[in-house]
């Protein structure tokens, strides 16, 4: 099992930082297509966080990364505000793509409100889909 947990400040240079270290960490352990797969959804999972959650400079981002039996689960945490986390349908000036990939690029997904918002989601280690 391979876990990653990092806690990193509310800027949209996180999602960078986040994508590299998962990278590193799971780049040896995943096929290419699923290692693309996360990393797209890492940064928008962060986006949505810092999008719509009314984070401040002193908040943290929460990631975490887990593979353990062929499956890549991943979250994001932040302190939330009470943000609605509804899938919408992608718009034509860009903008509501975030949850609408997880959906379609995961095998399942949730969103946990205890201490602030954690969205997850889990898929498989092998070829993107």
């Amino acid at each position: 099992m391979v876990a990653i947990s990092l806690s990193l400040p509310a800027l949209p240079s996180s999602a960078t930082t986040a994508r590299s270290e998962v990278t590193r960490r799971l780049a040896q352990r995943v096929t290419n297509g699923a290692l693309e797969d996360v990393r797209l959804l890492l940064t928008e999972l962060i986006t949505n966080a810092l999008r719509h959650s009314n984070l401040t400079s002193d908040d943290q981002i929460g990631v975490k990364a887990e593979l353990s039996d062929g499956t890549v689960r991943i979250e994001v945490h932040d302190p939330g505000r009470d943000g609605a986390v509804e899938i919408r349908t992608p718009g034509s000036r860009g903008g509501g793509y975030g949850l609408f990939l997880v959906e379609r690029l995961t095998d399942q997904w949730g969103v946990e409100r205890l201490n602030g918002t954690t969205v997850w989601a889990e898929l498989p280690a092998g070829p993107a889909r």
